[in-house]
């Protein structure tokens, strides 16, 4: 009976030991990692997270710190996972929320990443961290007003923070409030003179206003600190074709596009850049793949009517007057009273 007693207490004792152990050697694995992600080894991170999850499935830490180290690398569907999993383990880990709706984000899925952030907006640390993932998923739905508020929000709460007046500026700019914008942008250059989004967004004012030549020197500031900036040069290129220096418009464009081929406006400035030097079939094939990638994006509507009514397609080129004069194109509107009948219908 002794032995009994004594051989069962030494079983207990040595489960109890191998227990502590795979404890702190996942803890030990993921301290590891998170090293490695400081260090940007994120290969070496990931084995170490692995590693920690395989000596306990139910780590919910090693999950959301997996899919940290995936939103660091771009790999943004392999990062939802990791939330997800961490979050069925733990559905109060709050910081695999915001982290999560940081990857919905990336992805585009805006009205998930809003649902994620309303999840933990009372309790999630710090506070202006929540207004500004709003402000910027606002903005991506295109709802600007709530941006500006959103990033207004996140503006009282940290006023030395260069991107929240950017930011809050950039949505009034898109609200068409340009005053208030370029008093917000004044305050964004008295914090910090060498933020290149300012300069891009001075620029973008300084077209809307229809100064080429203000709007060239800033992109060209914003340029000399960030050369490779694809929205700056993007920009630049669209000021060189209502110049008529279409040339180095093209080499901007071009050179805009192969660092960010994602860009919709880039296409649509290349589609304008043949319409304007005769290519009609390229432009029509740019100017469609850029309303693919963006819908409602200004003006390529308008030029494919253009390119329409000169094959003699008038249906067609209604259809796309129509949709940019939805899209609040003036351009469009103006077409389409011109050349389409029941014009009231659709304006």
């Amino acid at each position: 009976m002794n032995r009994i007693i004594v051989f069962t207490l030494v079983v207990l004792i040595s489960f109890g030991c191998g227990e502590v152990r795979i404890n702190q050697k996942k803890k030990h694995l993921l301290h590891k990692g998170n090293i490695a992600v400081k260090e940007k080894l994120y290969d070496e991170a990931n084995r170490y997270y692995v590693a920690a999850i395989e000596l306990d499935e139910q780590f919910a830490q090693a999950h959301n710190n997996l899919g940290i180290m995936y939103l660091k690398t771009g790999k943004y569907e392999q990062a939802v996972q990791a939330f997800d999993r961490c979050l069925e383990i733990d559905a109060h880990f709050t910081e695999a929320y915001y982290n999560r709706s940081n990857a919905h984000y990336e992805l585009g899925n805006f009205h998930k990443s809003l649902n994620d952030l309303n999840d933990v907006q009372h309790v999630f640390q710090p506070e202006v961290a929540i207004h500004f993932s709003k402000g910027l998923v606002y903005f991506g739905l295109k709802k600007y007003d709530s941006a500006a508020h959103y990033f207004s929000a996140a503006l009282r709460l940290d006023a030395s923070n260069i991107e929240h007046h950017v930011n809050l500026a950039t949505s009034l700019f898109y609200c068409k409030n340009l005053d208030s914008a370029k008093h917000v942008l004044d305050e964004a250059f008295r914090l910090d003179a060498g933020f290149p989004n300012a300069f891009n967004l001075q620029g973008m004012i300084n077209m809307e206003e229809g100064d080429y030549e203000a709007a060239l020197l800033n992109f060209n500031k914003g340029l000399s600190l960030k050369s490779n900036y694809a929205l700056l040069l993007n920009n630049r290129g669209f000021v060189y074709l209502n110049t008529n220096q279409h040339e180095l418009a093209l080499k901007d464009i071009n050179e805009s596009i192969v660092i960010d081929p994602d860009n919709a406006w880039a296409y649509r400035n290349k589609a304008i850049y043949y319409y304007k030097t005769g290519d009609d079939l390229n432009a029509e094939r740019l100017f469609i793949q850029s309303v693919k990638m963006e819908e409602d994006i200004a003006l390529s509507h308008y030029y494919l009517g253009n390119l329409y009514i000169k094959k003699g397609n008038t249906v067609k080129a209604c259809e796309a007057y129509g949709l940019s004069a939805k899209n609040g194109d003036e351009e469009g509107k103006k077409a389409y009273l011109q050349h389409c009948r029941q014009a009231s219908d659709v304006l």
